[in-house]
């Protein structure tokens, strides 16, 4: 059997494998690194099957009932062109394995009464589509940057929405470059970039970052914050995400950023970034829209509305609460808005700025769709304690 032909029969038998599993289990991808780990798949063929599972999942309703033959046209149809995805393309692809259906079909049947505007052709085909790779500079010597990704043939574009941010080929080793183990730069989704940036500013005070994670955003405000000798306190109940982001801080050289476990007092700012079911994030982990569900949502509707209200004592009169997602999801974002404020009137939406548009949107409320900026989606909102 020719080597071609013998990643069909292991992309075939891979896909069995997975199939059990691929409208239940959020942690599917796990699946895919321990059928990759027993059958000790050399880096290229990693690569390539990644890829082929990813396409799979993007595509889901177009594969799921079809002949093995037709699976692996569609599959190598859609899938995405690279060095280690090129031979199976170009001896699988198949020109007559028409999708059955309209692009709408790979999106949830739930969607619609969440998000309604995800559905304009423009916003839908970025969802479905795969997301770029962005980083945030951490330096004013973008030169320096520019000179080193030159140097490696690694093509490079600046947003022209925000400053900061460039496009990267989404398989570019971005990290093992030099100004990378510098902290010239961290990898950040132009999306979540540009939150931080609508808020008001100059950015002030000390902030408590509530659900700071492994720290993208942290190392993002604690830089905006460091001209006026701000400080970010930094807070997650993951105890592991924490240790990741205390590597990053060290990388990034912030003096500013405090990791507690366990937080007290009370701040100029709070930023509550809330666990959420995740639907803004299809373009990375297009496995989600199938494994999250109506009641998935209602549950993270409650988690989220409990957390914001637990850290909103925490900001002073006078300072700012900031909530964020990254869902798509109405219930996850306006409606857990709309609950909080009925219950807690001292918080006034707090005006932001539009990060592409520029204009000033005075009910305090973001939202940013994959077309927007070529990135994830996300919501924001903010409020100012009075």
């Amino acid at each position: 059997m020719s080597r071609i032909e013998n990643q069909r029969r292991l992309f075939l038998e891979l896909l069995e494998e997975l199939r059990p599993h691929w409208r239940k289990d959020p942690g599917l991808p796990k699946h895919l690194t321990a059928w990759l780990a027993d059958h000790r798949a050399g880096s290229r063929d990693r690569r390539l099957y990644r890829e082929l599972a990813y396409t799979t999942w993007r595509i889901l309703p177009w594969i799921e009932d079809a002949t093995p033959e037709t699976v692996v046209g569609r599959v190598a149809r859609h899938a995405q062109r690279t060095d280690d995805t090129s031979a199976f393309i170009d001896q699988f692809a198949s020109d007559s394995a028409e999708p059955p259906h309209s692009p709408n079909s790979l999106l949830p049947d739930w969607l619609e009464s969440q998000n309604r505007d995800i559905f304009e052709p423009v916003q839908r085909d970025a969802l479905l589509s795969r997301a770029p790779l962005w980083i945030r500079l951490q330096t004013t010597n973008h030169d320096a940057v520019a000179a080193e990704f030159t140097e490696h043939g690694i093509p490079f574009e600046p947003s022209k929405s925000v400053d900061g941010a460039w496009k990267i080929p989404a398989q570019t080793k971005i990290t093992q470059t030099q100004a990378y183990q510098n902290g010239l730069y961290e990898v950040q989704d132009i999306g979540s970039q540009a939150l931080l940036l609508s808020l008001p500013s100059p950015l002030a005070g000390n902030w408590l970052d509530a659900c700071a994670g492994a720290g993208g955003k942290t190392l993002q405000l604690a830089g905006k914050l460091l001209p006026t000798g701000g400080t970010v306190t930094a807070y997650d109940v993951r105890r592991s995400a924490l240790r990741e982001l205390g590597n990053r801080q060290k990388r990034a050289k912030l003096s500013n950023i405090t990791i507690d476990p366990s937080p007290t007092g009370h701040f100029d700012g709070v930023l509550v970034d809330a666990p959420c079911t995740g639907s803004g994030t299809w373009r990375r982990s297009p496995h989600l829209k199938w494994t999250t569900t109506t009641d998935g949502i209602s549950r993270a509707h409650e988690r989220q509305l409990l957390i914001l209200a637990k850290f909103a004592h925490r900001v002073k009169i006078g300072g700012l609460l900031v909530y964020a997602t990254c869902s798509l999801c109405r219930e996850e974002n306006e409606k857990v808005v709309e609950s909080f404020r009925q219950s807690h009137p001292a918080f006034r939406p707090e005006p932001l700025r539009h990060p592409v548009s520029n204009d000033t949107l005075a009910d305090g409320q973001l939202t940013l769709l994959p077309a927007d900026l070529d990135s994830d989606a996300y919501f924001l909102a903010a409020f100012r304690r009075t």
